[in-house]
This record gives structure tokens, sequence and C-alpha cells, in this order.
């Protein structure tokens, strides 16, 4: 399954880093997409999202706004659980 992240417009440096370390310490792979592109401007229409960052599984919305580290990690350890084939 693939994780991905969409920042704002205003880049939240300080969320990217705490999803992708999380990421590299549960073995998940992370996409980070750029609100500029068409593509995920899209995908936000598709979401109707309107906070950021926002972390999506599939076509899922699974965390907005700026995590802890741990609660970064306590989440991915929920996800993994219930998607044994998450990477």
């Amino acid at each position: 399954m693939n994780l991905r992240l969409i920042l704002g417009e205003k880049t939240a440096r300080n969320a990217m880093d705490i999803w992708r370390n999380a990421c590299t310490e549960s073995n998940h792979s992370l996409e980070v997409l750029d609100p500029r592109l068409p593509a995920t401007r899209e995908l936000i229409a598709h979401l109707h999202l309107n906070t950021f960052p926002a972390l999506i599984l599939e076509d899922r919305v699974v965390a907005v706004g700026s995590p802890t580290p741990e609660s970064a990690r306590q989440l991915l350890s929920e996800l993994s659980e219930t998607h044994t084939d998450i990477s």
C-alpha cells in the first residue's frame, strides 16, 4: 500500500520530517506530493481536502495536520495491524 503525504502551499518541513522518520523506522514507503502539480490538485479535489499536511493511504485520508513523532509512529503501527501488506 502506498502512503502519500500532501503538503500545503507553505511547506510543512517539520511535519514532512516527522512522517519520513516514522515511515523509515517502520519500514514503510512515503511519497511526498507537491500541491502545485495538477495530479496532486486533482487528488486534493477528489478527497475534498482543506487541511494540510494530509497523509493518504490508498484513497483514504488517515491523518491531517502536523503530528508529534509519537503520534505518527502510533498511527503507522495501527495501520500496520489493519493492513498487513503495507509497505
